[in-house]
């Protein structure tokens, strides 16, 4: 914000009406700032924080609004002998330059100068303490030599960090609860093909399935339901991915997200291949795509996967255990398969 935006902001910080903030929103009003969220924003950091102080360090934007409301203001007061009259001055001449420069982006190399210049100076006056500053993501761009993120950063060293705000819209909480509908997808992607195989079973089967370990099948069913309820009632399975007006953010987590999901179209192909073949105890057991009996890896797989993504130790946990017993079983079948081919 301009010098004189952030003051009225200090001002009305100690009223008990919204008269000032009001007119500051309606001189902003059609801009990017001029919505229902930024005005929230301040009334909460007017409730939660009243001991905070705005310093206001960006050229100065409606110098002919809340600029001159401001000088006016100070004049009424007959403070024009004042440090907040020249610097208000200051940052009305600032932002009449920055116009004149005809830069409708907002990008300018003279504004980036001005910026640096007035942060420096607030820096000072405000007694180098601790501080936050909000700025657009342009400006924050601690590569770039030329804006005032990184200059500030060459000036005052590791003392000058940043974090995309952006980012933090995309928070990981990953035991909240609700319907999970990637959860739901997934559950259909493995329980649909073993519907359809439930009639299609490989000959030999039901034969082979007395055979089995019974603490292994122990896992498998405790494994089963657990990663069931896990995906229906855990939200944050779901891609975490977030569309504002300016473009759309997401935590490079996602990419676990898409590697969960490709194990399970891996895992849809190798059914169809199942279906197309001879339905044999062999294809049943066998490799796909380079993963061993690939019918019971490709979901735990995705599973643990998905965990990971979500941070969700619950989901670990129960594709773990359906992991032993699972992939147990299909090893133990596969091997007594080779095994009886020997033979």
């Amino acid at each position: 914000l301009p010098y004189y935006s952030a003051e009225f902001l200090n001002i009305w910080m100690n009223e008990d009406n919204d008269g000032i903030i009001d007119e500051f929103f309606e001189d902003i009003k059609g801009t990017l700032g001029g919505n229902e969220y930024y005005y929230a924003f301040f009334h909460e950091i007017k409730e939660r924080f009243p001991d905070t102080v705005f310093y206001g360090t960006d050229v100065g934007h409606q110098f002919d609004t809340t600029g001159a409301r401001y000088i006016k203001y100070l004049e009424d007061r007959g403070l024009t002998a004042s440090e907040n009259y020249t610097l208000a001055k200051q940052c009305i001449d600032q932002g009449e330059r920055f116009c004149a420069e005809n830069s409708e982006s907002g990008i300018s190399t003279l504004r980036e100068n001005y910026m640096v210049s007035n942060f420096t100076e607030a820096y000072e006056r405000c007694g180098s303490e601790k501080i936050m500053g909000i700025y657009g993501g342009y400006h924050t761009d601690m590569s770039n030599p030329e804006v005032m993120g990184a200059r500030l950063r060459e000036r005052y060293g590791d003392a000058v960090s940043g974090v995309q705000v952006s980012s933090l819209a995309i928070e990981v909480r990953p035991y909240k609860l609700g319907v999970c509908v990637s959860g739901i997808v997934f559950l259909l992607m493995l329980f649909v093909p073993n519907i359809l195989w439930a009639k299609r079973k490989p000959i030999g089967y039901n034969e082979a399935v007395g055979k089995e370990n019974r603490l292994l099948g122990a896992f498998e069913r405790a494994g089963e339901v657990a990663v069931t309820a896990a995906l229906v009632i855990f939200k944050d399975f779901d891609p975490a991915v977030r569309v504002f007006p300016n473009g759309i953010y997401f935590n490079m987590r996602v990419f676990f997200w898409v590697i969960a999901f490709a194990l399970m179209i891996l895992y849809e192909f190798y059914w169809i291949r199942y279906f197309r073949r001879g339905r044999t105890m062999k294809d049943f057991y066998g490799s796909f795509a380079g993963f061993p009996v690939a019918g019971a890896t490709l979901p735990v797989l995705a599973a643990i996967i998905l965990g990971i993504y979500s941070k969700n130790m619950i989901l670990l946990a129960a594709a773990a255990m359906l992991g032993v017993g699972h992939i147990g079983i299909h090893l133990a079948h596969r091997r007594d398969e080779l095994s009886g081919a020997e033979e």
